[in-house]
């Protein structure tokens, strides 16, 4: 062979043409607008279901079986998020992820931590069930409710990574379709039971037939596709010294999120610490549409420029924009009205949790902040500045705990976000560039929120005092839709604003708005 055919050959190799890369700057872009529209859709009819579900139900259960489930849910998420070792953000980034070798590893050790996980449970469920049983008797239930609880994280620990495949290569649809099938599966088996036999029973059923459901459906989301047990060391290597961090991460995300459950369940009784977690519910919605973005879309396109920091905080500041609008017009939303929406639709028991959720929107307002920016990190492979980032937002907790001191409940939810506030100004000096920009993002964004909110929620809670029944819901309707119309026209100027919008926008851009 001659020399210029060998180099010739060798170029071919090391310089594959474009047309072989796995995804153009084109499809990419199309594939991460569909993207946001799968997941923003799916979410949103995620969220109706869940909140129909929540009023069924609360006509049917006692607040106290809430309060119960939200301390296993606590357990539960604790087991996962400290047993994580990153194996799905691993599959997205790593440039093995495709491989059977690869996935093949990735599931074994998936498997391994499902079984792990319910032996957990298990363990755990006497001191659990002491701990807070101090405080109210009848928290004893937690001594057979984890173990049984538990045991989906052995039918989860099973699910195919064709989940975590599909998510790399952006096609959202068979995912958000699985996820909105499997939730209508949980409310159904929830709410037959729950008419039969209201117990909370009812609620650990339609979960565990829920993760039977996702269990098969997930290993036939992919034709054709198939895993296995299988070990190869040197792809275990990768993903341990990537998950590492990971880890360590998760596992402070998690006492960030559920600290507060864990001290309120011991100074609150059952049926208040029921109205909390149903507040929280309710206002998590904005929260979940920001991390729903920011894991399924926002993180695999950042992954894919990883190498470019530049391009990659253009990206992100763009993107974060419009995330910012959709979240700061629900965040003001909830504030408005969740006093109406809880008197009006829910049962007397559960009417106190209209405060609560107006309090809380300042705390999931600054998790938003923090978490538009949190897959930056991650994306460029430093996944120590995110697990800082969530020390420092769990060590937090201390001020939410001097405001239960001076305020209640309300002083311990203005406490608490506190901790995202300290984060968020962490991780911005520990992002590649436009640092600047991306505080003051933040900043004016929170600014502008709050000088709009707090008259709107005076005005509101002035006319709900004064008793008139049409003048209420019509101050909430004006004052709440404002906010939420005006961030949909600029999220669609952004994102379909025409060619001249977007004429001087990178292409992958458009996943986050292109905007001019």
């Amino acid at each position: 062979m001659s020399a210029s055919a060998v180099t010739t050959s060798k170029h071919s190799i090391d310089n594959p043409p474009s047309h072989s890369a796995p995804i153009p700057q084109p499809s990419l872009r199309r594939l991460a607008v569909r993207g946001s529209i799968w997941t923003l859709g799916g979410y949103g009819t995620s969220q109706v279901l869940r909140l129909g579900s929540h009023l069924v139900l609360a006509w049917l259960l006692a607040p106290e079986i809430f309060g119960l489930m939200a301390l296993v849910k606590v357990v539960q998420q604790g087991l996962n998020m400290f047993s994580d070792v990153g194996i799905k953000p691993a599959i997205i980034q790593n440039a093995r992820g495709a491989e059977p070798a690869f996935l093949n590893t990735a599931w074994t050790i998936q498997v391994i931590r499902g079984v792990a996980l319910w032996a957990a449970s298990c363990v755990l469920a006497w001191p659990f069930a002491a701990m807070f049983a101090r405080n109210d008797p009848a928290a004893w239930q937690l001594l057979y409710l984890l173990p049984v609880v538990g045991f989906g994280a052995v039918l989860n620990g099973f699910n195919s990574t064709a989940l975590a495949t599909l998510n790399k290569d952006l096609r959202l649809g068979r995912i958000t379709m699985l996820e909105i099938s499997s939730q209508i599966v949980s409310l159904t088996v929830m709410v037959a039971w729950a008419l039969v036999s209201p117990t909370v029973w009812a609620m650990v059923a339609g979960g565990l037939v829920a993760s039977v459901y996702r269990l098969i459906a997930s290993h036939r989301l992919v034709p054709g596709t198939r895993v296995w047990f299988g070990w190869d060391r040197s792809c275990a290597g990768e993903m341990i010294r990537f998950g590492q961090w990971v880890f360590l991460s998760t596992a402070f995300t998690f006492l960030a999120l559920n600290l507060d459950k864990m001290i309120l369940g011991n100074v609150l009784t059952l049926a208040d610490l029921g109205l909390y977690g149903i507040a929280l519910v309710f206002t998590r919605v904005a929260l979940h549409v920001t991390q729903r973005l920011g894991g399924t879309v926002l993180y695999p396109v950042y992954a894919k420029h990883h190498r470019e920091p530049a391009r990659m905080m253009s990206v992100a500041l763009k993107a974060r924009e419009v995330v910012l609008w959709i979240g700061v017009s629900v965040s003001i939303c909830l504030a408005v009205g969740s006093p109406l929406f809880f008197e009006t639709l829910w049962d007397q028991r559960y009417h106190a949790a209209g405060s609560i959720a107006q309090w809380m929107s300042l705390y999931i307002w600054a998790m938003i902040v923090m978490l538009t920016m949190d897959r930056i990190p991650l994306a460029m492979g430093n996944p120590r500045a995110l697990f800082v980032a969530n020390v420092l937002q769990t060590a937090g907790i201390a001020f939410a705990m001097g405001g239960y001191l001076l305020g209640g409940l309300p002083g311990f939810v203005v406490g608490l976000a506190i901790g995202p506030v300290i984060a968020h100004g962490y991780m911005v000096r520990h992002i590649p560039a436009q640092r600047r920009a991306m505080l003051m993002q933040g900043v004016c964004f929170t600014v502008g929120g709050l000088v709009y909110a707090i008259p709107a929620v005076l005005l509101v809670n002035l006319v709900s005092a004064g008793g008139n029944a049409w003048l209420w819901p019509v101050a909430v309707a004006g004052l709440a839709g404002g906010p939420l119309a005006l961030a949909a026209w600029i999220v669609r100027k952004r994102v379909w604003g025409g060619k001249k919008a977007t004429a001087s926008i990178p292409p992958v851009a458009v996943v986050g708005g292109a905007g001019t």
